[in-house]
């Protein structure tokens, strides 16, 4: 992960920044570079900025966080959408996830809790809550992989994985993270997660654990 990580944070609540801005005091070299209180601030401002993680309240006063999120995943490709809201409901969560959230953390986890979210999210993976991640497995568990994760047990006009992006996806099913494949493959993290997003979105799915199964699932690794 790079040194510095720019986080910009859109969210109404005083009480919330306070508690990023603390938090933040826990890694000199993360930077708050923005803060939006509302839809229409965020909408152009946001934008703007040259954060690398957002982090994003679904409640906000003037609009949808879901919308929000659509909109930065199309403004702001390359940074990261993390969630951070009280809204601990299902519905919200795929919801959020199809809008282009790579993250989904719940207030009230403590302050560690968040920083490991981001570090995570900043590594490649999708950091979402234990509660919401029990959640979805019981569903994946239950045979709702396609409604949870977005999946699909169609293999029929899928896109095609790139050499790259399959040699990404072998090392990913062996548990290494972004760091060592890299290394192994000589390339920078960077590019590790941009073939990881792609996968993502190739594959239909939120999470390397579903990336996985459905790779397997179509015979890909």
């Amino acid at each position: 992960m790079a040194d510095i990580t720019r986080i910009y944070l859109i969210e109404d609540d005083r009480t919330i920044l306070h508690f990023v801005e603390e938090t933040l005091r826990q890694r000199p070299q993360w930077k708050l570079v923005g803060h939006s209180e509302t839809f229409a601030h965020a909408q152009v401002m946001a934008p703007l900025s040259l954060a690398d993680v957002f982090l994003v309240d679904l409640g906000l006063p003037d609009g949808r966080g879901e919308d929000m999120l659509r909109a930065l995943s199309v403004s702001k490709p390359d940074a990261e959408l993390l969630v951070f809201t009280v809204f601990g409901d299902e519905s919200r969560l795929i919801a959020a996830l199809q809008m282009g959230a790579t993250g989904y953390v719940l207030k009230g986890c403590s302050g560690q809790e968040l920083i490991d979210a981001v570090e995570q999210i900043r590594e490649g993976g999708a950091p979402i809550s234990p509660l919401l991640a029990r959640m979805l497995l019981k569903q994946f568990r239950a045979g709702g992989q396609g409604a949870a994760l977005g999946g699909g047990a169609a293999g029929n006009g899928w896109p095609e994985l790139s050499d790259r992006e399959t040699d990404v996806l072998k090392l990913v099913a062996q548990g290494y993270v972004n760091k060592e494949i890299a290394q192994r493959l000589g390339i920078g993290p960077a590019t590790v997660s941009t073939h990881i997003k792609n996968l993502y979105k190739k594959l239909a799915v939120h999470t390397r654990v579903a990336v996985v199964k459905v790779a397997q699932e179509r015979g890909l690794i």
